[in-house]
């Protein structure tokens, strides 16, 4: 802000010019801004990963499970990128204010602004991540639906990730139904040799709800997928968990659409994979 003093002499009147800084808003604190932006992201992410079915493929910035793309945390996974981007952007806030961390209520709002947006960006990334050039597949059709699941090995190293794409297409089939009476799922479930269950990954088939967002309706040409994936750990009804023990596994994939009202009910299980575990 200019700051005009005006002084008067025996010559007349003299105008003064000086530069003063008044501002305490938004520009001296962007550092601070941004950190708290960037957190808010990462919250606002997680928490889509975890209720909106937003696939959880961006391990560089965070996942909700572990990610060789960044640091561990008890299932937890801090994307290497987030850590360096944090530690940059508050060394900056604590150097740029000497040690002293504020924000002004413009500042707050713009954060949360920003953060909002931010993490909407990391989801809407994270949904449109390009499918891999899967070598392999295997399908089932049953009532106009048809369940793919692509995948690249059926070799899981301990320690890293053996990823599936699970992708269900609705070939023929029309419906429209109370959207709280219908609901559909992805399953991953391996068996060990003996034929036991040892570890079953679930995920919702997300259905887009009607303008009166009462009803879902179902189209042919409609497409539905994810991406589920085991690094070998088992983590059994007690509680404790452990890393699966090196040897052959049963891989059997399903999907299922049941309607309440018993318009639909639909299990859709391509052929079962033999996946090979190892030690890195």
């Amino acid at each position: 802000m200019m700051l005009i003093s005006v002084a008067l002499d025996q010559r007349g009147m003299k105008f003064h010019v000086r530069s003063g800084h008044r501002n305490r808003g938004l520009p001296a604190n962007l550092p601070v801004v941004f950190l708290g932006a960037y957190a808010l992201a990462l919250l606002l992410y997680a928490t889509l990963i975890l209720f909106a079915v937003v696939p959880d493929s961006l391990g560089v910035v965070e996942s909700l499970k572990n990610s060789p793309y960044g640091l561990e945390l008890g299932g937890y996974s801090i994307g290497y990128l987030s850590i360096l981007v944090m530690v940059v952007l508050a060394f900056i806030s604590i150097w740029g204010r000497k040690g002293r961390i504020w924000i002004s209520k413009s500042g707050a709002a713009s954060m949360v602004i920003l953060g909002l947006i931010l993490g909407s960006s990391f989801a809407a990334v994270s949904t449109s991540v390009p499918p891999r050039n899967w070598l392999y597949n295997v399908q089932d059709s049953e009532q106009g639906f048809n369940l793919t699941v692509f995948y690249n090995s059926t070799t899981l190293t301990l320690g890293k990730n053996l990823t599936m794409r699970y992708t269900l297409t609705d070939d023929s089939y029309s419906l429209t139904t109370p959207y709280y009476l219908f609901g559909g799922q992805f399953s991953m479930v391996f068996y060990n040799s003996t034929g036991k269950q040892v570890v079953a990954f679930r995920a919702p088939i997300a259905f887009a709800r009607e303008a009166d967002q009462h009803t879902v309706k179902l189209e042919p040409g409609e497409t539905w997928s994810t991406l589920l994936d085991w690094d070998g750990l088992i983590i059994p009804l007690n509680g404790s968990s452990y890393m699966a023990s090196p040897g052959h596994y049963n891989l059997a994939s399903y999907a299922a659409l049941q309607d309440a009202n018993a318009s639909l009910y639909v299990v859709l299980h391509p052929s079962n994979i033999t996946v090979s575990v190892v030690t890195g």
